[in-house]
Protein backbone atom coordinates (compact mmCIF):
# COMPACT_ATOMS: atom_id res chain seq x y z
CA UNK A 1 0.00 0.00 0.00
CA UNK A 2 1.60 3.35 -1.07
CA UNK A 3 1.49 6.89 0.52
CA UNK A 4 -1.89 7.83 -1.27
CA UNK A 5 -3.92 4.29 -0.94
CA UNK A 6 -2.76 4.57 2.80
CA UNK A 7 -4.26 8.08 3.08
CA UNK A 8 -7.67 7.57 0.70
CA UNK A 9 -7.85 4.72 3.74
CA UNK A 10 -7.40 6.98 6.52
CA UNK A 11 -9.28 9.82 5.70
CA UNK A 12 -11.53 9.04 3.25
CA UNK A 13 -12.77 5.32 4.26
CA UNK A 14 -15.15 6.49 6.64
CA UNK A 15 -16.81 10.06 6.24
CA UNK A 16 -19.06 11.18 9.38
CA UNK A 17 -21.16 14.31 10.09
CA UNK A 18 -21.37 16.53 12.89
CA UNK A 19 -24.74 15.29 13.86
CA UNK A 20 -23.71 11.67 13.24
CA UNK A 21 -20.80 11.94 15.35
CA UNK A 22 -22.92 13.11 17.65
CA UNK A 23 -25.65 10.85 17.66
CA UNK A 24 -23.16 8.33 18.23
CA UNK A 25 -21.53 10.33 21.51
CA UNK A 26 -25.00 10.29 23.38
CA UNK A 27 -25.54 6.44 22.42
CA UNK A 28 -22.32 5.99 23.81
CA UNK A 29 -22.60 7.47 27.24
CA UNK A 30 -26.19 6.23 27.67
CA UNK A 31 -25.06 2.96 26.79
CA UNK A 32 -22.01 3.01 29.63
CA UNK A 33 -24.06 4.81 32.06
CA UNK A 34 -27.45 2.43 32.12
CA UNK A 35 -26.11 -1.22 30.43
CA UNK A 36 -22.40 -1.09 31.74
CA UNK A 37 -23.59 1.01 34.66
CA UNK A 38 -20.10 1.60 36.53
CA UNK A 39 -19.61 0.98 40.25
CA UNK A 40 -22.81 -0.98 40.25
CA UNK A 41 -22.88 -3.69 37.66
CA UNK A 42 -20.26 -6.69 39.14
CA UNK A 43 -17.63 -6.74 36.16
CA UNK A 44 -17.13 -2.77 36.56
CA UNK A 45 -17.76 -2.25 40.04
CA UNK A 46 -13.77 -1.39 41.64
CA UNK A 47 -15.02 -0.73 45.44
CA UNK A 48 -14.90 -4.07 46.49
CA UNK A 49 -10.83 -3.92 45.86
CA UNK A 50 -10.42 -2.33 48.56
CA UNK A 51 -11.20 -5.14 50.81
CA UNK A 52 -8.64 -7.52 49.32
CA UNK A 53 -5.12 -7.88 51.25
CA UNK A 54 -2.18 -6.33 49.76
CA UNK A 55 -1.17 -10.57 49.03
CA UNK A 56 -3.72 -10.24 46.04
CA UNK A 57 -2.30 -7.21 44.58
CA UNK A 58 0.08 -8.64 41.44
CA UNK A 59 0.17 -5.82 39.05
CA UNK A 60 1.28 -7.07 35.27
CA UNK A 61 4.24 -4.98 33.96
CA UNK A 62 3.10 -1.32 33.81
CA UNK A 63 2.71 1.82 35.99
CA UNK A 64 0.43 -0.81 38.66
CA UNK A 65 3.80 -1.96 39.53
CA UNK A 66 4.47 1.67 41.16
CA UNK A 67 1.99 0.94 44.24
CA UNK A 68 2.39 -1.69 46.76
CA UNK A 69 -1.43 -2.56 46.95
CA UNK A 70 -4.53 -1.64 46.73
CA UNK A 71 -6.21 1.59 47.65
CA UNK A 72 -8.91 2.69 50.39
CA UNK A 73 -12.14 2.12 49.48
CA UNK A 74 -12.45 6.48 49.37
CA UNK A 75 -10.35 6.38 46.44
CA UNK A 76 -12.89 3.47 44.60
CA UNK A 77 -15.76 5.88 45.44
CA UNK A 78 -13.91 8.28 44.58
CA UNK A 79 -13.20 7.34 40.98
CA UNK A 80 -16.67 6.31 40.49
CA UNK A 81 -18.29 9.96 41.18
CA UNK A 82 -16.00 11.32 38.94
CA UNK A 83 -16.55 8.56 36.16
CA UNK A 84 -20.15 9.22 36.31
CA UNK A 85 -20.03 12.89 36.24
CA UNK A 86 -17.71 12.64 33.11
CA UNK A 87 -19.97 10.18 31.16
CA UNK A 88 -22.93 12.60 32.05
CA UNK A 89 -20.32 15.75 30.59
CA UNK A 90 -20.09 13.72 27.69
CA UNK A 91 -23.46 13.17 27.24
CA UNK A 92 -24.39 16.88 26.85
CA UNK A 93 -21.60 17.77 25.35
CA UNK A 94 -20.33 19.67 27.62
CA UNK A 95 -15.84 20.23 27.94
CA UNK A 96 -16.46 17.07 25.31
CA UNK A 97 -13.10 16.47 25.13
CA UNK A 98 -11.56 16.66 28.85
CA UNK A 99 -14.51 14.24 29.38
CA UNK A 100 -13.87 12.40 26.59
CA UNK A 101 -10.06 11.51 27.98
CA UNK A 102 -11.21 11.52 31.66
CA UNK A 103 -13.58 8.81 30.67
CA UNK A 104 -10.63 6.50 29.39
CA UNK A 105 -8.45 7.60 32.01
CA UNK A 106 -10.71 6.97 34.96
CA UNK A 107 -11.36 3.39 33.24
CA UNK A 108 -8.21 3.02 32.66
CA UNK A 109 -7.02 3.51 36.38
CA UNK A 110 -10.12 1.36 37.52
CA UNK A 111 -8.76 -1.84 35.40
CA UNK A 112 -5.22 -1.26 36.18
CA UNK A 113 -6.57 -2.54 40.00
CA UNK A 114 -8.41 -5.02 38.78
CA UNK A 115 -6.55 -6.72 37.18
CA UNK A 116 -3.25 -6.12 39.64
CA UNK A 117 -6.14 -8.87 41.32
CA UNK A 118 -5.22 -11.40 38.70
CA UNK A 119 -7.45 -11.77 36.01
CA UNK A 120 -7.02 -9.67 32.85
CA UNK A 121 -10.69 -9.11 31.11
CA UNK A 122 -11.21 -8.22 27.51
CA UNK A 123 -11.86 -4.57 27.51
CA UNK A 124 -9.37 -2.90 26.18
CA UNK A 125 -11.50 -1.72 23.17
CA UNK A 126 -14.06 -0.23 25.45
CA UNK A 127 -11.65 1.69 27.34
CA UNK A 128 -9.37 3.46 24.19
CA UNK A 129 -12.80 4.51 22.78
CA UNK A 130 -13.25 7.60 24.17
CA UNK A 131 -9.52 8.54 23.66
CA UNK A 132 -9.61 7.93 19.80
CA UNK A 133 -13.07 9.29 19.43
CA UNK A 134 -12.02 12.99 21.06
CA UNK A 135 -10.49 13.61 17.70
CA UNK A 136 -13.23 13.31 15.89
CA UNK A 137 -14.29 16.01 17.70
CA UNK A 138 -17.43 14.42 18.07
CA UNK A 139 -18.96 17.54 20.11
CA UNK A 140 -19.29 19.72 16.97
CA UNK A 141 -23.26 19.24 17.55
CA UNK A 142 -26.29 18.45 20.05
CA UNK A 143 -23.42 19.91 22.39
CA UNK A 144 -23.36 22.19 25.05
CA UNK A 145 -19.91 23.12 23.69
CA UNK A 146 -21.85 24.37 20.07
CA UNK A 147 -24.09 26.09 21.96
CA UNK A 148 -21.53 28.04 23.89
CA UNK A 149 -19.55 28.44 21.09
CA UNK A 150 -16.43 26.24 22.54
CA UNK A 151 -16.88 23.90 19.27
CA UNK A 152 -15.30 23.81 16.23
CA UNK A 153 -17.96 22.91 13.02
CA UNK A 154 -15.06 20.56 11.39
CA UNK A 155 -15.01 16.95 11.83
CA UNK A 156 -12.45 14.28 11.39
CA UNK A 157 -12.88 10.59 9.69
CA UNK A 158 -9.46 9.20 10.97
CA UNK A 159 -10.65 8.29 14.00
CA UNK A 160 -12.81 5.47 13.15
CA UNK A 161 -10.27 4.19 10.48
CA UNK A 162 -7.67 4.02 13.79
CA UNK A 163 -10.55 2.47 15.63
CA UNK A 164 -10.82 -0.19 13.08
CA UNK A 165 -7.38 -0.88 12.99
CA UNK A 166 -7.19 -1.39 16.82
CA UNK A 167 -10.51 -3.39 16.32
CA UNK A 168 -9.15 -5.51 14.08
CA UNK A 169 -5.42 -6.05 15.72
CA UNK A 170 -7.08 -7.13 18.95
CA UNK A 171 -9.53 -10.20 17.20
CA UNK A 172 -6.42 -10.86 15.56
CA UNK A 173 -4.47 -11.29 18.60
CA UNK A 174 -7.71 -13.42 19.66
CA UNK A 175 -7.75 -15.46 17.04
CA UNK A 176 -3.37 -15.91 15.84
CA UNK A 177 -3.41 -16.79 19.34
CA UNK A 178 -6.23 -19.88 19.08
CA UNK A 179 -4.45 -20.78 15.94
CA UNK A 180 -0.91 -21.40 17.53
CA UNK A 181 -2.81 -23.16 20.01
CA UNK A 182 -4.03 -26.13 17.59
CA UNK A 183 -7.90 -24.44 16.99
CA UNK A 184 -7.76 -25.67 13.32
CA UNK A 185 -6.32 -29.12 13.83
CA UNK A 186 -8.88 -31.15 12.72
CA UNK A 187 -8.11 -34.33 15.45
CA UNK A 188 -9.32 -31.62 17.97
CA UNK A 189 -12.01 -30.01 19.05
CA UNK A 190 -10.98 -27.03 20.80
CA UNK A 191 -15.13 -25.46 20.85
CA UNK A 192 -16.34 -28.03 22.49
CA UNK A 193 -13.74 -28.50 25.40
CA UNK A 194 -14.05 -25.14 25.99
CA UNK A 195 -18.12 -25.79 26.27
CA UNK A 196 -17.42 -28.58 28.46
CA UNK A 197 -15.40 -26.49 31.46
CA UNK A 198 -17.97 -23.76 31.49
CA UNK A 199 -20.59 -26.18 31.74
CA UNK A 200 -19.35 -28.58 34.18
CA UNK A 201 -16.13 -26.33 35.83
CA UNK A 202 -17.49 -23.22 35.88
CA UNK A 203 -21.33 -23.80 36.29
CA UNK A 204 -22.64 -21.79 33.18
CA UNK A 205 -25.66 -24.11 32.00
CA UNK A 206 -28.50 -21.56 31.55
CA UNK A 207 -30.19 -20.69 28.47
CA UNK A 208 -28.97 -22.80 25.59
CA UNK A 209 -26.59 -24.59 26.89
CA UNK A 210 -28.04 -27.91 27.91
CA UNK A 211 -28.41 -28.19 23.95
CA UNK A 212 -24.70 -28.96 23.81
CA UNK A 213 -25.16 -32.00 25.95
CA UNK A 214 -26.50 -33.73 23.10
CA UNK A 215 -24.37 -35.57 20.79
CA UNK A 216 -22.96 -33.59 17.82
CA UNK A 217 -21.17 -34.57 14.87
CA UNK A 218 -17.67 -33.64 15.55
CA UNK A 219 -17.58 -31.64 12.02
CA UNK A 220 -19.85 -29.41 13.39
CA UNK A 221 -17.53 -29.01 16.07
CA UNK A 222 -14.73 -28.26 13.71
CA UNK A 223 -16.74 -26.06 11.92
CA UNK A 224 -17.21 -23.50 14.85
CA UNK A 225 -13.30 -24.16 15.35
CA UNK A 226 -12.35 -22.94 12.12
CA UNK A 227 -15.27 -19.79 11.69
CA UNK A 228 -14.25 -18.42 14.83
CA UNK A 229 -10.49 -18.39 14.13
CA UNK A 230 -10.85 -16.95 10.50
CA UNK A 231 -13.23 -14.46 11.67
CA UNK A 232 -10.72 -12.98 14.47
CA UNK A 233 -7.76 -13.13 11.90
CA UNK A 234 -10.53 -12.18 9.18
CA UNK A 235 -11.08 -8.29 10.39
CA UNK A 236 -7.40 -7.38 10.23
CA UNK A 237 -7.10 -7.31 6.92
CA UNK A 238 -10.84 -6.44 6.13
CA UNK A 239 -9.96 -3.18 7.95
CA UNK A 240 -8.51 -1.82 4.68
CA UNK A 241 -12.18 -2.64 2.91
CA UNK A 242 -14.60 -0.96 4.94
CA UNK A 243 -17.79 -2.75 3.47
CA UNK A 244 -16.36 -6.40 4.67
CA UNK A 245 -15.16 -4.82 7.96
CA UNK A 246 -18.92 -3.84 8.55
CA UNK A 247 -19.68 -7.17 7.28
CA UNK A 248 -17.12 -9.20 9.62
CA UNK A 249 -18.53 -6.67 12.44
CA UNK A 250 -22.03 -8.26 11.78
CA UNK A 251 -20.93 -11.31 12.18
CA UNK A 252 -19.18 -10.48 15.64
CA UNK A 253 -22.38 -9.57 17.00
CA UNK A 254 -23.92 -12.76 16.12
CA UNK A 255 -20.95 -14.54 17.75
CA UNK A 256 -21.40 -12.42 20.68
CA UNK A 257 -25.25 -13.98 21.24
CA UNK A 258 -24.03 -17.18 19.84
CA UNK A 259 -21.51 -17.32 22.76
CA UNK A 260 -24.32 -15.74 25.24
CA UNK A 261 -26.63 -18.55 24.77
CA UNK A 262 -24.67 -21.68 24.60
CA UNK A 263 -21.96 -20.57 27.09
CA UNK A 264 -23.10 -17.58 29.25
CA UNK A 265 -20.26 -15.46 28.73
CA UNK A 266 -20.92 -11.80 27.48
CA UNK A 267 -19.09 -9.27 25.78
CA UNK A 268 -21.65 -6.54 25.72
CA UNK A 269 -18.88 -3.81 26.37
CA UNK A 270 -17.85 -4.73 22.73
CA UNK A 271 -21.37 -3.96 20.94
CA UNK A 272 -20.50 -0.42 21.53
CA UNK A 273 -17.11 -0.31 19.99
CA UNK A 274 -18.77 -1.93 16.96
CA UNK A 275 -21.19 0.30 17.00
CA UNK A 276 -18.97 3.23 15.71
CA UNK A 277 -19.43 1.83 12.32
CA UNK A 278 -22.68 2.35 11.76
CA UNK A 279 -24.64 4.80 9.69
CA UNK A 280 -25.19 7.63 12.38
CA UNK A 281 -25.86 10.01 9.98
CA UNK A 282 -29.27 7.86 9.18
CA UNK A 283 -29.50 7.43 12.66
CA UNK A 284 -29.47 11.34 13.02
CA UNK A 285 -31.75 12.49 10.62
CA UNK A 286 -34.74 10.56 12.39
CA UNK A 287 -34.27 12.63 15.17
CA UNK A 288 -35.41 16.38 15.14
CA UNK A 289 -32.89 19.03 16.12
CA UNK A 290 -31.57 19.18 19.58
CA UNK A 291 -31.09 22.72 21.16
CA UNK A 292 -29.82 22.76 24.91
CA UNK A 293 -30.34 25.54 27.18
CA UNK A 294 -27.01 25.60 28.91
CA UNK A 295 -28.24 26.65 32.41
CA UNK A 296 -30.74 23.78 33.00
CA UNK A 297 -28.19 21.21 30.98
CA UNK A 298 -25.40 22.74 33.41
CA UNK A 299 -27.06 21.88 36.28
CA UNK A 300 -28.46 18.37 35.53
CA UNK A 301 -25.25 17.48 34.91
CA UNK A 302 -23.83 17.23 38.50
CA UNK A 303 -27.35 15.86 39.25
CA UNK A 304 -27.45 12.88 37.16
CA UNK A 305 -23.66 12.00 37.87
CA UNK A 306 -25.38 11.85 41.38
CA UNK A 307 -27.91 9.86 40.74
CA UNK A 308 -26.18 7.28 38.76
CA UNK A 309 -23.51 7.11 41.27
CA UNK A 310 -25.80 6.49 44.38
CA UNK A 311 -28.84 4.09 42.50
CA UNK A 312 -26.62 3.26 39.25
CA UNK A 313 -28.60 2.38 35.69
CA UNK A 314 -33.02 2.13 36.53
CA UNK A 315 -32.30 -0.94 34.52
CA UNK A 316 -30.21 -2.83 36.65
CA UNK A 317 -33.52 -3.86 37.89
CA UNK A 318 -34.67 -5.89 35.10
CA UNK A 319 -32.15 -8.04 36.47
CA UNK A 320 -34.41 -9.18 39.14
CA UNK A 321 -37.06 -10.49 36.48
CA UNK A 322 -34.76 -13.85 35.47
CA UNK A 323 -32.47 -15.42 37.43
CA UNK A 324 -29.52 -17.09 36.21
CA UNK A 325 -27.54 -20.11 37.52
CA UNK A 326 -24.35 -18.64 36.33
CA UNK A 327 -22.90 -14.77 35.81
CA UNK A 328 -25.22 -13.62 33.24
CA UNK A 329 -27.79 -10.88 33.46
CA UNK A 330 -30.42 -10.20 32.02
CA UNK A 331 -29.67 -6.93 30.86
CA UNK A 332 -26.87 -8.20 29.14
CA UNK A 333 -28.66 -11.06 27.57
CA UNK A 334 -31.09 -8.21 26.54
CA UNK A 335 -28.67 -6.19 24.79
CA UNK A 336 -26.69 -8.70 22.75
CA UNK A 337 -30.55 -10.08 21.53
CA UNK A 338 -31.04 -5.65 20.78
CA UNK A 339 -27.56 -5.73 18.99
CA UNK A 340 -27.91 -9.16 16.70
CA UNK A 341 -31.81 -8.21 15.78
CA UNK A 342 -30.05 -4.31 14.95
CA UNK A 343 -27.86 -6.60 12.44
CA UNK A 344 -30.36 -8.85 11.06
CA UNK A 345 -32.50 -5.67 10.10
CA UNK A 346 -29.80 -4.24 8.43
CA UNK A 347 -29.36 -6.88 6.52
CA UNK A 348 -32.61 -7.43 5.59
CA UNK A 349 -32.80 -3.82 4.05
CA UNK A 350 -29.56 -4.01 2.48
CA UNK A 351 -30.79 -7.18 0.96
CA UNK A 352 -34.21 -5.97 -0.44
CA UNK A 353 -32.70 -2.67 -1.90
CA UNK A 354 -30.32 -4.74 -3.80
CA UNK A 355 -33.02 -7.04 -5.24
CA UNK A 356 -34.77 -3.30 -6.47
CA UNK A 357 -31.58 -1.94 -7.48
CA UNK A 358 -29.05 -4.61 -8.97
CA UNK A 359 -25.44 -3.23 -8.51
CA UNK A 360 -23.51 -2.55 -12.22
CA UNK A 361 -20.46 -4.32 -12.46
CA UNK A 362 -18.61 -0.74 -12.96
CA UNK A 363 -14.93 -0.65 -13.64
CA UNK A 364 -14.81 0.41 -9.94
CA UNK A 365 -16.37 -2.47 -8.56
CA UNK A 366 -14.42 -4.54 -10.67
CA UNK A 367 -11.09 -2.92 -9.74
CA UNK A 368 -12.86 -4.01 -5.83
CA UNK A 369 -13.21 -7.34 -6.37
CA UNK A 370 -9.94 -7.92 -7.71
CA UNK A 371 -8.48 -5.85 -4.74
CA UNK A 372 -10.80 -8.73 -3.02
CA UNK A 373 -9.24 -11.91 -4.07
CA UNK A 374 -5.79 -10.61 -3.40
CA UNK A 375 -6.51 -9.74 -0.48
CA UNK A 376 -8.48 -13.51 0.23
CA UNK A 377 -5.54 -15.10 -1.47
CA UNK A 378 -2.71 -13.31 0.81
CA UNK A 379 -4.84 -14.21 3.63
CA UNK A 380 -5.10 -18.32 2.69
CA UNK A 381 -1.54 -18.11 2.17
CA UNK A 382 -0.88 -16.70 5.68
CA UNK A 383 -3.19 -19.19 7.07
CA UNK A 384 -1.35 -22.12 4.97
CA UNK A 385 2.42 -21.01 6.76
CA UNK A 386 1.12 -21.26 10.15
CA UNK A 387 -0.56 -24.18 9.90
CA UNK A 388 2.65 -25.16 8.96
CA UNK A 389 4.06 -24.09 11.73
CA UNK A 390 1.64 -23.35 14.46
CA UNK A 391 3.22 -24.69 17.54
CA UNK A 392 3.93 -22.82 21.08
CA UNK A 393 3.12 -19.49 22.46
CA UNK A 394 4.15 -16.78 20.08
CA UNK A 395 2.26 -13.31 20.88
CA UNK A 396 3.90 -11.85 23.83
CA UNK A 397 1.78 -8.82 24.06
CA UNK A 398 -1.55 -10.22 23.31
CA UNK A 399 -4.53 -7.86 23.90
CA UNK A 400 -7.07 -10.97 24.51
CA UNK A 401 -4.58 -14.17 25.44
CA UNK A 402 -6.98 -17.03 25.79
CA UNK A 403 -5.54 -20.48 25.38
CA UNK A 404 -1.87 -19.11 25.33
CA UNK A 405 -0.25 -20.99 27.93
CA UNK A 406 -0.36 -24.39 25.73
CA UNK A 407 2.55 -26.88 26.11
CA UNK A 408 3.72 -24.63 29.62
CA UNK A 409 3.89 -25.92 32.98
CA UNK A 410 0.49 -24.32 34.55
CA UNK A 411 -1.09 -24.32 38.29
CA UNK A 412 -4.70 -24.43 39.33
CA UNK A 413 -6.58 -24.47 42.10
CA UNK A 414 -9.38 -27.58 43.32
CA UNK A 415 -11.56 -27.24 46.08
CA UNK A 416 -12.88 -30.37 47.45
CA UNK A 417 -15.54 -30.81 50.22
CA UNK A 418 -14.82 -33.37 53.00
CA UNK A 419 -17.22 -35.34 54.98
CA UNK A 420 -17.19 -34.57 58.54
CA UNK A 421 -15.50 -37.69 59.61
CA UNK A 422 -12.97 -37.60 57.02
CA UNK A 423 -9.55 -37.73 58.13
CA UNK A 424 -7.31 -35.31 56.41
CA UNK A 425 -3.77 -36.28 54.43
CA UNK A 426 -1.54 -33.97 53.35
CA UNK A 427 0.15 -36.39 50.94
CA UNK A 428 0.61 -35.15 47.51
CA UNK A 429 -1.43 -37.41 44.99
CA UNK A 430 -1.36 -37.71 41.40
CA UNK A 431 -4.44 -39.05 39.45
CA UNK A 432 -8.01 -36.80 39.99
CA UNK A 433 -9.12 -40.42 41.10
CA UNK A 434 -7.38 -40.57 44.62
CA UNK A 435 -8.69 -36.92 45.51
CA UNK A 436 -10.56 -36.99 49.03
CA UNK A 437 -14.53 -35.94 49.02
CA UNK A 438 -16.32 -34.66 46.48
CA UNK A 439 -16.02 -31.43 44.00
CA UNK A 440 -17.07 -28.08 45.21
CA UNK A 441 -17.80 -25.66 42.78
CA UNK A 442 -16.78 -22.53 43.50
CA UNK A 443 -19.84 -20.61 41.59
CA UNK A 444 -21.12 -20.78 44.88
CA UNK A 445 -18.77 -18.44 46.31
CA UNK A 446 -17.62 -14.88 45.88
CA UNK A 447 -14.46 -16.22 45.09
CA UNK A 448 -12.85 -16.17 41.46
CA UNK A 449 -10.64 -19.42 40.75
CA UNK A 450 -7.37 -17.39 39.53
CA UNK A 451 -7.71 -15.11 42.90
CA UNK A 452 -8.15 -18.62 44.63
CA UNK A 453 -4.98 -19.75 42.86
CA UNK A 454 -2.93 -16.09 43.06
CA UNK A 455 -3.65 -16.29 46.89
CA UNK A 456 -2.78 -20.01 47.92
CA UNK A 457 0.26 -19.69 45.47
CA UNK A 458 1.64 -16.39 47.37
CA UNK A 459 4.76 -17.26 49.54
CA UNK A 460 3.65 -14.78 52.41
CA UNK A 461 3.30 -17.29 55.73
CA UNK A 462 -0.37 -17.92 56.72
CA UNK A 463 -0.93 -15.35 59.20
CA UNK A 464 -4.29 -14.85 61.09
CA UNK A 465 -5.08 -12.27 59.25
CA UNK A 466 -4.71 -14.38 55.74
CA UNK A 467 -6.63 -17.09 57.03
CA UNK A 468 -9.85 -14.86 58.17
CA UNK A 469 -9.13 -13.25 54.83
CA UNK A 470 -9.86 -16.67 53.11
CA UNK A 471 -12.67 -17.53 55.43
CA UNK A 472 -14.47 -14.19 54.73
CA UNK A 473 -13.71 -14.67 50.81
CA UNK A 474 -16.13 -17.85 50.97
CA UNK A 475 -18.78 -16.39 53.32
CA UNK A 476 -21.85 -18.29 54.34
CA UNK A 477 -21.38 -21.56 52.12
CA UNK A 478 -18.70 -22.46 54.83
CA UNK A 479 -21.34 -23.26 57.24
CA UNK A 480 -21.56 -27.36 58.06
CA UNK A 481 -19.00 -28.05 55.51
CA UNK A 482 -14.63 -29.14 55.45
CA UNK A 483 -13.70 -27.79 52.40
CA UNK A 484 -10.22 -29.06 51.42
CA UNK A 485 -8.15 -26.17 49.07
CA UNK A 486 -5.46 -28.32 47.09
CA UNK A 487 -2.76 -26.67 44.14
CA UNK A 488 -2.75 -28.54 40.86
CA UNK A 489 0.66 -28.27 38.81
CA UNK A 490 0.46 -29.83 35.29
CA UNK A 491 3.44 -30.06 32.91
CA UNK A 492 4.16 -31.67 30.21
CA UNK A 493 6.22 -34.98 29.91
CA UNK A 494 6.41 -37.85 27.37
CA UNK A 495 2.93 -39.86 28.57
CA UNK A 496 1.07 -36.74 28.02
CA UNK A 497 0.59 -34.33 31.08
CA UNK A 498 2.15 -34.97 34.75
CA UNK A 499 -0.62 -33.94 38.01
CA UNK A 500 0.55 -33.06 41.41
CA UNK A 501 -1.95 -32.39 43.75
CA UNK A 502 -0.66 -31.09 46.86
CA UNK A 503 -2.81 -30.24 49.87
CA UNK A 504 -2.84 -26.48 51.15
CA UNK A 505 -5.53 -25.83 53.83
CA UNK A 506 -8.90 -27.36 54.89
CA UNK A 507 -11.46 -24.74 56.33
CA UNK A 508 -14.38 -24.62 58.15
CA UNK A 509 -16.07 -21.64 59.23
CA UNK A 510 -14.22 -21.77 62.72
CA UNK A 511 -10.65 -22.81 61.62
CA UNK A 512 -8.18 -22.83 58.94
CA UNK A 513 -5.70 -26.12 59.38
CA UNK A 514 -2.65 -25.25 57.24
CA UNK A 515 -0.03 -28.09 55.87
CA UNK A 516 2.69 -28.69 58.38
CA UNK A 517 5.08 -27.50 56.07
CA UNK A 518 3.68 -23.92 55.34
CA UNK A 519 3.19 -23.33 59.23
CA UNK A 520 4.33 -19.63 59.71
Amino acid sequence: MNADRLDRWLFDSFRPTARGLAAYRIAYALFVLLLIDPGHSPYFNFHPLAELPDSFFLPPPGPMQLFSGFPPRWFFAGLHLLLDLSLVALLFGYRTRLASWMTGLLFLIGFGFLFSAGKINHVILFVLLPWVMSFSNWGAAWSLDARLGRARPTVEGWPLALLALLTGFAMFTAGFTKLLGGWLDPATQATRGHWLKQYFVVGRQDLLADLVTAPLPAGLWELMDWGTVLLEIGLLPAVFVPGLFRVLLSLMVLFHLGTALLFNITFVQNLIVYAAFLNWDRVAARFPRIRLSPRPALLLIPLLGLAFYFFGSPLRRLDALATFSSDLSLTELLANLTAALVVLGLALARVRHLLRHPLPLTPAAAGAYRRARRALAVVLVLYAALMGTHAGEFWPMSVFPMFSRAGHPWTRAVVRELEATEPVRWDTLQAPATLPGRPFPLNQTALDPVDLINFVTHPEPWDARRRQTLQRLFGPELEGRRLLVLQVQGAPSAEGVQLRYVPILVLTADTVQVHPALQP
